[in-house]
């Protein structure tokens, strides 16, 4: 294991060597036949089958599978200006900050300015919302104790990032699918320990 890093990091990586011996056609005919099963559909982040097109498609993106055109993705799927992979939003909490994320790089794929604008009230207000309930979990010494009970606090902004999270799959990801052939959307938060299974549509 890498000095730093956590046992989650290193099963990752052990889950990574999988595609790492695939050869480059072989890896570039898959994400592009898998891209061909998410269209028309927001996936959860924490989706089995969108976790193993992630691994992929960072592996395809340290290679540069896009560059080498070895394979077509579907025809749905335009080029991303970050890194010319078939383009694929990741919605986040960081939305208003960082915009729509992309999966192959983790760059900026759509500065939030440019989100489409019949979507971005919509996002800004569910992420204007869900900012305060996120920052009870890195609250320091001083308003921890003014709360009067942090567990209570720390629980109910839990709760209400469940609910929070569910209205981004089950509301505004749909919306952002008139726009984009397809789009993963975080289902969690480790900030408040909220899980995937926690996040029910």
């Amino acid at each position: 294991m890498a000095l730093g890093s956590s046992p989650l990091d290193a099963l990752w990586e052990e889950y990574r060597e999988a595609f790492r011996n695939w050869d480059d056609l072989t890896l570039a005919r898959w994400l592009a036949q898998t891209l061909g099963q998410f269209e028309g559909k927001a996936w959860r982040m924490s989706h089995p089958l969108m976790s193993a097109y992630r691994l992929a498609a960072q592996l395809a993106h340290d290679r540069q599978i896009w560059f080498k055109r070895l394979a077509t993705p579907p025809v749905a799927y335009v080029e991303s200006p970050c890194c010319r992979a078939p383009l694929l939003p990741l919605l986040t909490r960081d939305v208003r900050e960082s915009g729509l994320i992309c999966p192959h790089c983790d760059d900026s794929l759509v500065p939030f300015a440019e989100v489409p604008e019949d979507c971005r009230q919509a996002i800004e207000d569910w992420a204007g919302e869900y900012a305060p309930v996120h920052a009870v979990a890195h609250w320091d010494d001083r308003q921890r104790k003014s709360s009067g009970d942090y567990d209570r606090a720390f629980e109910d902004a839990a709760e209400t990032a469940e609910v929070l999270l569910a209205r981004a799959g089950g509301e505004i990801a749909p919306r952002l699918l008139d726009h984009y052939p397809a789009l993963i959307w975080e289902d969690q938060d480790e900030c408040l320990e909220v899980r995937p299974e926690d996040v029910k549509l």
